[in-house]
């Protein structure tokens, strides 16, 4: 019906403007939150703009996949009506001509939302715009997050697992190092949203380089990842696609803190607790730049020469 509408519109508008009339329906635009949380008091405002060029408003219909929900026409008493939305409700006292708030939204109401204006007689122009909202159901724990080790030694690889519970849509998993992001894996979801809670999972691979093994210049990319941050070096296997590998230089300390974090859209993130990592035998840095073993050999010899030097 309401593509019947769409079409309706398109086909007057061209004849309009074929005959050079002027348009009294001009920059409407519709603003709706990208996504909100689900629940009680839970709520979303979705708003519309136009210019109506001094011509009189007939009616504000605003549909939710095609459905029409709320309907304002100012020449009615009362101007506002109101039609079925399973699982929610909308707020009269906060809607009118521009805009319908919906409170206690759940998931299922998800989707493309509609805003359709029609100017008065005698034309009756008429103009429509969409937006998709999503309605999350976060996870109900924080991410979880194990480590194959937390002692490792230069060369070494530690592999690390993090895991979110289910969730609508399925969330997304960034991984941290020392607090800073080094990598996010996306989860994917199919176009059409049957609105099933889905988990999150992600595997990463650390090797732990010598120093000298350290290039500058060497990056990696991956067409898997949805964000790659360009200031380190991670990259993952066509072939390995559940697992992100990061290369790192032993760090001067000898330890660092690996997370991982949780996100879905900008309304939802919560971090896993984090894990340490250290060094099992740190090697201190000489001034010499040799490491511990030529500290050692140098020892060695200052103790020969004496007691050499006290036998005579």
């Amino acid at each position: 019906m309401l593509k019947m509408r769409r079409i309706c519109h398109l086909i007057f508008r061209l004849l309009f403007l074929l005959d050079g009339g002027v348009w009294s329906l001009r920059n409407l635009s519709i603003s709706v939150p990208r996504a909100v949380l689900s629940g009680e008091g839970q709520s979303a405002v979705l708003r519309c703009t136009y210019d109506l060029e001094g011509v009189a408003l007939y009616s504000i219909r605003w549909y939710r996949a095609q459905t029409e929900f709320y309907r304002y026409v100012p020449r009615e008493m009362p101007p506002t009506m109101v039609f079925p939305l399973p699982g929610a409700s909308v707020d009269l006292a906060a809607s009118d001509h521009q805009q319908v708030r919906i409170v206690n939204l759940n998931r299922r109401l998800s989707g493309e939302y509609q805003c359709e204006v029609t100017a008065d007689a005698p034309l009756f122009h008429t103009d429509i715009r969409a937006a998709p909202l999503t309605v999350v159901d976060p996870p109900f724990r924080a991410p979880r997050l194990s480590v194959s080790q937390r002692t490792y030694s230069r060369g070494d690889v530690i592999r690390a697992n993090c895991s979110v519970d289910e969730a609508y849509p399925a969330p997304n998993i960034t991984w941290t190092l020392d607090e800073h992001k080094i990598a996010e894996s996306v989860s994917w979801w199919t176009f059409e949203m049957d609105f099933k809670e889905r988990g999150a999972f992600s595997q990463l691979e650390l090797s732990v380089l010598e120093a000298e093994q350290y290039r500058v210049g060497l990056s990696y990319t991956s067409s898997s990842l949805a964000r790659v941050y360009p200031d380190h070096h991670v990259y993952r296997e066509p072939q390995d696609q559940d697992v992100v590998r990061y290369s790192m230089v032993a760090p001067a300390g000898g330890q660092f803190q690996l997370g991982c974090v949780a996100t879905i859209h900008d309304i939802y993130a919560r971090q896993s607790e984090p894990v340490w990592v250290r060094e099992d035998a740190p090697r201190p840095a000489s001034v010499t730049g040799e490491d511990s073993a030529g500290t050692k050999s140098r020892c060695s010899l200052l103790i020969i020469i004496i007691s050499a030097g006290l036998a005579l």
